[in-house]
């Protein structure tokens, strides 16, 4: 056996090191087991310790040998004579020595024995502890393979940060395109309004031309009128071909500058575009290499931080392990001793249990006897009733007949007056037997209600005496005490809220017919849509409470104790309920009742059960129990709302999208209603054959009933917001007015982006939406309810309440007084591995910061290498600028120079314009040798200007496109272009102003109009007709002046898709269609006006045809005369002749007394 040195590790001391164990060849003892169950671990240990540090020579110093016994004769010594008395004593004495000295080596062979069994067990434990050790080992080796996971996992995390950092670059760099893009298109717009402004410019000279152009037109009417058609044709003809030249070579001139300026924008862009890529290279490289050096720096810091984490407290964590692993064995061993205890109380609680049952059974027997003597005894009551009211009717009749016969006796008396006094009985006295039924039935309820406030009492006081007797612990904060309350206080809620909901309901009338009321639109409807929203609100909380009550039911000892810390926070949210109760005992709970802090409790239980207690199990019954009754407590409410809200309606707006709305809502919610009836049919809680005793279903089931438990509300604050809207804008009303449809919606629109959350979606379709989600799942819950789907039958063994638990564990720490030592040394060493927990903790605080650090120098580089590229680049975007406002310089430069170059290509041009006029002079004056008409003149001198126009057009055109030959002019040559300039202006002037004196003299020799006054007549038919014909004519003096300003030149060049003959022929084709509608707008004028005229139509009866006299009046004003008379005089056949003469006023009456005499 190795011998080993006394362990010290039970005190949390380190072993000391011991020289190398000898090997002796003794016999291994056997381990003997402690006899107590009920002792203290480490009692034998220590015993052992004393034994062993009372003697001189410990097995921990010398190895353990077979004890010596000293023999009672030696080999090589002859055997005595026989002995005397004297050796005989003295033999004994040394043979009792000899015994004693057996019996302490013999002992101390024990001690021995039991100190290499617990070296044995101590043997153990270190193989343990090396195989804890490898296992240690093994987990640090994974933990280190997670590690670098979680590194790689860090850098493809800070990789992406990089790349979302770049996608953001780039899209600020988009956005930056997108703004230029922006500016670019404003200054397009500027650049498209200054074309508008230069476009109308030219509309308006086009006008003026249009102008000139009608003059001439009219001019040549005069010289076709005075010389023929010939000469005027082809001098018009001429001057068109001159002005289309003009404006072709004006438009050539324009779409050369329009391509150089082009090609000059095509050139700059390729520049900056070959820029542009230079610079995406250079920043391409440099983004590879700076890569490429993160990745060899993240590689260092990695292969550093694993050598770090590697050399970082190895023997520590050995020597915390080794003491954990003491630790845990003291534990388990506790842990199974509880465990036995535990295994005999679920044994006593299997009994009690069964006990229990019989009981139960023994008392629902007596129950249900007791029920039926009950109805046995209202059916006696009954009977008793119905023969009271028989003997009452008796009585009255009883009554009438002897105040009947009282009457008949006084007067029998006043007849007879025989006897002075008559004996009257008195009348007999009323017994109602209600009141005194209700007057004993108060008696005995005024009884038991003085003896339940007796038994009260006595159960206070004995709660009081109960918990003066338990310990300090357990009355502590978040102690047992606590847990306790908090299992009384949940059950308590529930029932307050009950008693809250169904006294509403009973103050409130609140049901499925109370919509049909009147009056919802007042204080009425505001008195339901309370009701039903705190009944709402209530279900809701009953929900939330059963779901605690199942939970503290069969959740850990942990939790239970967690929930009970949580005791104080609970129960201050019983204050909102309690509230309520006492406004009901007052009669104040009306409308004007403040409801937030019934809907903070709920927000709180339910946030509350969200994190302690959303892991355990919901019992499927009371979960499909609480669904129906909130979503008929939510249907009530929408029902409620439905109706105020279809109240505020004013009338006659039945068939809007709102009202429409009200209608679905109600008919889904009648169709809900009938699904909650069949799915309660079919609810365990009866002992009807064919019903299920217990329900379940899987967590999809109730994630479904969850999620129609949301719509639901959803619901519900959409039609709460918008009916409380609705009544703000209602108030101000009468009883008789409404409000419209539109201003509902709008409420609706905003209520529902603010529940639903969705911008711009509609409220309609969301709350349809709603509603055929809650059908469709309460559909499907109420067939699987009858197909049987769900149906289970009750858990046999139930998981033992936690409360049950926690007390058996407190009688054991009560009656155990052991237990108090042990729980300090619990503490002690939970202290112990708080502190170690601390150090370690300590330890990763100081390697967190060393890695912080490293993190704060990389970012202090990284900002470096930031700054130092923003440097660079605001350097290159110096260097751009600086470029770029050379090339402004040099644009401007090319510019003056391109300014200069047509200074003088217009010096070149008005010289040339002089060499033609001195060479043109001869050809002017043979013109004005053949002596034509001076409007002719005009006309040719016109024509001739624009032909030396189109003449200097042609010769500039010739010089730009020719080399560029420098001509100078003489001061005196430019002296007389001037002087040239100056004459030919001149010569205009006095044209024009020829020209419009010779109109005016036309103008004032024409008739003057006679417009004919119209008639004021009753009917408005002729003064729509005669607008109408103004409109038309309006049209076609319109068109007749466009054809005239746009005259189009037949294209026989062939550029055009239509043919010269086609183009010829819409022409004509145009002109005819004018002239057929101007004879048309003559014969609809003259009918007109023979309307008009009284007396000037003959009727018939296909058309009005003008009267001979009125066309004779007509044409007679027309002519600027009136026809007086006809003298025929005698003549030869075949010469007969017209002679009209015009005569004045005396000159006819000179005549017609001629004829006379």
């Amino acid at each position: 056996i190795l011998e080993t040195p006394k362990s010290t590790k039970l005190r949390g001391v380190k072993p000391k090191k011991t020289p190398a164990p000898r090997k002796t060849t003794a016999r291994r003892p056997k381990p003997s087991r402690p006899t107590s169950s009920k002792a203290p671990p480490g009692s034998a240990s220590a015993s052992a310790g004393e034994m062993s540090s009372s003697e001189p020579s410990t097995p921990a110093q010398t190895p353990l040998a077979a004890p010596v016994i000293p023999t009672l004769h030696s080999p090589g010594v002859p055997l005595a004579p026989a002995p005397s008395k004297e050796n005989v004593t003295k033999e004994k004495q040394e043979e009792e020595a000899l015994r004693v000295q057996v019996k302490d080596l013999e002992e101390k062979l024990e001690t021995l024995k039991m100190k290499r069994t617990e070296d044995k067990a101590k043997l153990k434990e270190l193989e343990k502890h090396k195989i804890q050790l490898e296992q240690l080992q093994e987990w640090k080796s994974k933990m280190q393979e997670q590690q670098t996971e979680v590194q790689k996992q860090l850098k493809e995390a800070k990789k992406e940060a990089k790349e979302a950092l770049e996608a953001k670059e780039h899209y600020m760099e988009e956005m930056a395109d997108t703004a230029d893009a922006i500016e670019m298109a404003t200054l397009d717009k500027e650049m498209a309004e200054e074309r508008a402004e230069s476009l109308q410019q030219e509309a308006d000279t086009l006008k003026e031309k249009v102008d000139e152009l009608t003059m001439d037109l009219e001019i040549l009417k005069h010289e076709i009128e005075e010389k023929g058609s010939d000469g005027a044709a082809s001098s018009y003809h001429v001057k068109q071909l001159e002005e289309q030249n003009g404006r072709l070579k004006e438009a050539l001139v324009r779409m050369r500058d329009l391509s150089a300026s082009e090609k000059q924008e095509h050139l700059k862009l390729q520049k900056q575009m070959e820029k542009k890529n230079v610079e995406l290279d250079l920043l391409r490289s440099q983004r590879e290499k700076l890569q490429e050096e993160t990745k060899v720096a993240e590689r260092t810091i990695d292969e550093l931080k694993e050598q770090v984490d590697a050399a970082l407290g190895a023997e520590e964590m050995v020597e915390t392990l080794t003491e954990r692993n003491l630790d845990l064995e003291e534990k388990v061993r506790e842990m199974r001793e509880t465990v036995s205890d535990l295994e005999a109380i679920n044994e006593m609680n299997d009994e009690l249990q069964e006990n229990a049952r019989e009981t139960e059974l023994e008392l629902r027997e007596m129950l249900d006897l007791g029920a039926a003597r009950v109805r046995e005894s209202e059916k006696r009551v009954e009977a008793a009733q119905e023969t009271v009211a028989d003997y009452q009717q008796t009585i009255k009749k009883y009554r009438e007949l002897t105040a009947h016969l009282q009457e008949v006796n006084r007067e029998l008396t006043s007849q007879q007056e025989a006897s002075a006094e008559l004996q009257q009985q008195p009348p007999a006295e009323m017994f109602d037997f209600k009141i005194k039924f209700a007057e004993t039935k108060a008696y005995a309820k005024a009884i038991e209600m003085e003896l339940r406030k007796m038994e009260v009492a006595q159960a206070n006081r004995q709660v009081s005496l109960l918990t003066s007797f338990m310990p300090e612990s357990f009355l502590r904060h978040g102690g047992d005490h606590d847990c306790i309350l908090v299992l009384l206080l949940i059950p308590r809620l529930i029932c307050k809220a009950e008693l809250i909901s169904k006294q509403a309901q009973e103050k409130f009338d609140l049901n499925e017919t109370c919509v049909d009321r009147t009056g919802l639109k007042g204080a009425v409807g505001e008195q339901l849509s309370f009701a039903g929203g705190l009944v709402y609100s209530l279900s809701l909380l009953q929900a939330t409470l059963h779901k605690y009550e199942q939970a503290l039911g069969q959740c850990s000892v942990d939790v239970y104790k967690k929930i009970g810390s949580l005791y104080p926070e609970l129960s201050v949210h019983e204050r909102s309920l309690d509230f309520l109760i006492d406004l009901l005992h007052k009669d104040q709970l009306d409308e004007t009742v403040n409801v937030e802090p019934l809907t903070k409790a709920i927000k709180y239980y339910q946030h509350l059960y969200s994190i302690h207690l959303v892991e355990q199990s919901e019992d499927c019954t009371m979960q499909l129990a609480d669904h129906i009754r909130f979503t008929q407590s939510a249907l009530d409410c929408m029902a409620v709302e439905v109706g105020r809200l279809r109240a505020f309606l004013h009338a006659g707006q039945e068939k809007t999208d709102l009202a429409v709305l009200f209608k679905d809502l109600e008919t889904s919610c009648s169709d809900i209603r009938q699904f909650c009836k069949k799915i309660r049919r079919r609810m365990p809680g009866t002992d009807v054959p064919g019903i299920p005793s217990a329900l379940s279903f899987g967590q999809q089931v109730s994630d479904t009933l969850s999620d129609c438990r949301k719509h639901l509300t959803w619901v519900v604050a959409v039609l709460q917001e918008v009916a409380a809207a609705g009544a703000q804008m209602v108030s101000p009303l009468g009883e008789q007015e409404g409000l419209a449809a539109v201003k509902l919606e709008d409420v609706a629109f905003k209520a529902g982006e603010q529940i639903y959350g969705s911008q711009g979606a509609n409220p309609y379709e969301c709350l349809r939406q709603s509603c055929g989600i809650v059908i469709a799942t309460m559909n499907k819950m109420a067939t699987a309810m009858q197909e049987g789907e769900y149906d289970s039958e009750r858990p046999q063994h139930k998981k033992p309440p936690p409360v049950e638990l926690r007390a058996a564990a407190l009688r054991a720490e009560i009656t155990d007084a052991e237990g108090l030592g042990l729980k300090l040394e619990d503490r002690e060493t939970v202290i112990k591995e708080l502190k170690k927990s601390l150090k370690i903790k300590g330890e990763e605080l100081s390697e967190a910061n060393v890695r912080l650090s490293l993190l704060e120098k990389k970012l202090d580089s990284s900002s470096k290498d930031a700054d130092e590229r923003v440097e660079k680049i605001q350097t290159r975007l110096d260097d751009t600028q600086t470029l770029l406002k050379k090339k402004e310089k040099e644009f401007e430069e090319t510019m003056d120079a391109l300014q200069a170059d047509i200074d003088q290509l217009e010096s070149e041009k008005a010289e040339l314009k002089q060499r033609i006029n001195s060479q043109s002079k001869m050809t002017i004056d043979g013109l004005r040798g053949s002596s034509p008409s001076g409007i002719a003149s005009i006309v040719t001198g016109i024509a001739g200007g624009e032909w030396f126009k189109i003449q200097d057009a042609n010769i500039m055109t010739g010089m730009s496109s020719g080399s560029g030959v420098q001509v100078i002019d003489s001061p005196l040559l430019t002296q007389q272009i001037e002087a040239q300039r100056l004459c030919i202006k001149n010569l205009k002037n006095d044209n024009n102003r020829l020209k419009a004196e010779k109109m005016r003299a036309q103008l004032a020799s024409l008739p003057p109009l006679h417009v004919p006054k119209l008639p004021s007549r009753d009917g408005a038919r002729p003064d729509v007709v005669s607008s109408a014909l103004y409109r038309k004519t309006d049209q076609l003096l319109e068109t007749l002046l466009q054809m005239s300003a746009n005259v189009k030149v037949v294209d026989i060049t062939g550029k055009s898709p239509v043919s010269p003959g086609a183009q010829l022929l819409e022409q004509t084709a145009r002109l005819q269609s004018l002239n057929d509608t101007l004879s048309r707008l003559k014969d609809e004028v003259a009918e007109h006006v023979v309307i008009q005229q009284p007396g000037g139509r003959v009727s018939s009866d296909f058309a009005t045809f003008p009267s001979a006299s009125f066309v004779k009046a007509k044409e007679e004003k027309q002519g600027d005369t009136v026809l007086v008379g006809r003298v025929l005089l005698p003549c030869t056949r075949g010469q007969e002749q017209v002679h009209r003469l015009v005569l004045s006023q005396s000159q006819l009456q000179r005549v017609h007394s001629l004829l006379r005499t």
